[in-house]
């Protein structure tokens, strides 16, 4: 289980969850062709780093296993 925050949004639930939630988001505003809103990248990346520290990401961002 991870959580993480950032101003008004919050995560907590499972590692595979969260990466999803992640690549949804990217992909997303990837094809909208547009950069996510600070608060949100912010987010995003406090997500990132929970995911880094159990060691689901690597320290460039990249998957690694899956848990």
């Amino acid at each position: 289980m991870i959580t993480a925050q950032e101003k008004y949004l919050a995560f907590n639930g499972y590692a595979g969850d969260a990466y999803a939630l992640v690549s949804h988001l990217r992909d997303v505003h990837d094809q909208l062709g547009f950069d996510m809103p600070k608060v949100l990248n912010d987010f995003v990346f406090n997500i990132e780093v929970q995911l880094q520290n159990i060691g689901y990401l690597d320290n460039n961002f990249n998957l690694i296993r899956e848990v």
